[in-house]
């Protein structure tokens, strides 16, 4: 007899219990793979990895077809309606119509390997002044082995499939334990690889090794996630004889009946989300780059601006979308009550997080890795940009929540047709700060839309005051830090590892500065508001006592 499933309110405390728990580490996995990375590659070799990763996203873009997005929303109901075998049918229909459109993607990458080649090698045959040697090496390795890259995208396209299809099963049910379980391993698993592989094979085959960790680590975290879907399945009331065959030709014999209603229209609009969010993203604008260093020194630029920005937005995981759907649902509050409150925290967080990241990006760069000194500028563009959007896309949950889908869809189109208009001319005139802009402004365009959607349909409204008391304290701050700042001295030439720790020290010592001037210059400005205060007095910050005096 198979035991009672707990109740929803039981399966939904659970997975924000999990969430919580392990969303630091999954963000700690991705901060040191990409160190260990941009450490341990040369910078062809890494502009050869971050095109390879970004190829398959680009070829995932187009298997997905909004149906990971889909599922968790469709599984239960389908279970709901027609039981555990409905939903299971419905796992097989998706999961061969991705096969067979990984089959001919597989076949068209396949016929095109010396197109492929001829683009890798005119990559590498650029500033052969910059690591001639390591380019040398790299060409010759792709001249030998294109074929095995071809194979490793298309091999982890199907992984990559098969993990989301599999991961949305699992959120579909609440087992989140597990999923963030899997997740973390995942994340986890590609860096120890990666450092494996580095350490253990000659120079000539660290790429090689690197690709084979590449697939290694999600065809482990496939199986995991595969072992945990069986477990899953024996636990729920399937009749007696159904076989996984015998499930699959029904569906394909009544594909209406198998596909819930709405399905198709749902995926389409999540596959419009996730095609704009991969277009205006720096991992394909980098296709457009005629330099391997410059694919590089993109990659390296945005991955520091994105995490930065991940840390700083942690108190807000998983926040937004059950704020406003509380709201929405008579539990107290208005929607822009809720949006000024997450704006203003987000302000708190955003404005002097960036402008420090901006002052202090050349000397981390030094810190994280020096041959990446000259990603600097991509880190100014890309700050403001990816820390603006990040605030105007508020606005983008609140619209989702109250289903104001023509809006959202709208707001991916500009998007789109933003980075099509800015790609035609500011790549050439500002070169790779304008291969930045172009997807970063893209973003911005995207959420301002959505933001002024959301004021004319849900009457939101920009917290202005709060805005300017946040932007005269993170002037007061950026003074402060700009000043100290000119007291370090940044090294030339090599820089030892014994010297980048001592930059690092003083980088600790003069963020805490920047983080006090401007909590006391916000204070002198009027502070926070009383809810804000009570709010983050409840975040695990560094003295507590202090923030609470400042605050």
């Amino acid at each position: 007899m198979t035991a009672p499933r707990p109740s929803l309110a039981t399966q939904v405390s659970r997975a924000v219990l999990w969430n919580t728990l392990f969303a630091p580490l999954r963000l700690l996995a991705e901060v040191v793979a990409t160190l260990v990375k941009l450490n341990q590659l040369s910078q062809a070799g890494f502009g050869l990895i971050a095109l390879v990763r970004g190829a398959s996203n680009l070829f995932g873009t187009a298997l997905d077809l909004g149906i990971a997005r889909a599922l968790p929303k469709y599984i239960p109901e389908t279970e709901r309606a027609g039981g555990a075998r409905a939903a299971r049918r419905l796992f097989l229909l998706v999961a061969g119509l991705q096969l067979t459109i990984l089959l001919v993607i597989a076949i068209g990458l396949a016929l095109s390997h010396r197109q492929i080649e001829g683009y890798l090698q005119g990559l590498l045959g650029g500033d052969v002044t910059v690591e001639a040697a390591a380019r040398a090496e790299l060409s010759r390795f792709v001249a030998e082995f294109h074929w095995l890259i071809i194979a490793a995208i298309v091999i982890l396209l199907g992984l990559g499939a098969l993990y989301d299809l599999l991961m949305a099963v699992l959120s579909s049910f609440f087992r989140q334990k597990a999923w963030n379980g899997i997740a973390l391993t995942a994340g986890l698993l590609p860096q120890v690889l990666v450092v494996i592989a580095i350490l253990a094979l000659p120079d000539r085959w660290d790429i090689l090794g690197v690709l084979v960790a590449m697939v290694a680590a999600p065809t482990i975290a496939v199986a995991l996630a595969g072992w945990q879907v069986w477990r899953l399945q024996a636990g729920l009331n399937i009749e007696a004889g159904s076989g996984i065959l015998a499930d699959l030709r029904e569906g394909l014999r009544d594909l209406r009946r198998a596909f819930p209603p709405g399905f198709a229209r749902y995926a389409a609009v999540s596959y419009l989300m996730t095609a704009t969010d991969f277009i205006a993203s720096f991992e394909f604008i980098n296709f457009f780059n005629r330099d391997i260093r410059d694919v590089s020194l993109l990659a390296a630029g945005a991955l520091l601006a994105r995490m930065a920005l991940s840390y700083l937005y942690t108190p807000m995981v998983g926040v937004q979308v059950p704020l406003f759907t509380r709201v929405r649902q008579g539990e107290g509050g208005t929607t822009n009550g809720a949006y000024q409150s997450l704006i203003r925290l987000q302000l708190l967080l955003m404005v002097p997080g960036g402008a420090g990241l901006i002052l202090l990006a050349e000397a981390g760069l030094l810190v994280i890795s020096p041959q990446y000194l000259a990603a600097a500028p991509v880190v100014w563009v890309l700050t403001p940009c990816l820390f603006g959007e990040s605030m105007l896309t508020t606005a983008h949950n609140a619209l989702m929540v109250n289903e104001r889908l023509g809006v959202v869809i709208a707001s991916r189109l500009v998007a789109l047709i933003t980075v099509i208009v800015l790609a035609l001319w500011l790549p050439a005139w500002l070169g790779l700060v304008g291969m930045a802009l172009t997807f970063g402004l893209a973003r911005v365009a995207a959420g301002l839309w959505s933001t002024l959607a959301g004021m004319r349909l849900l009457g939101l409204r920009w917290p202005w005051r709060f805005t300017l008391r946040v932007a005269a304290a993170t002037l007061m701050m950026t003074v402060v830090v700009a000043g100290l700042r000119g007291l370090i001295d940044l090294p030339m030439g090599d820089v030892t590892l014994l010297t980048r720790l001592g930059l690092a020290t003083q980088l600790l010592g003069l963020a805490g500065a920047g983080a006090f001037t401007f909590l006391l210059a916000l204070r002198l400005f009027g502070g926070l508001d009383p809810a804000d205060r009570e709010q983050v007095l409840k975040w695990r910050l560094p003295f507590p006592g202090l923030i609470r005096r400042l605050v």
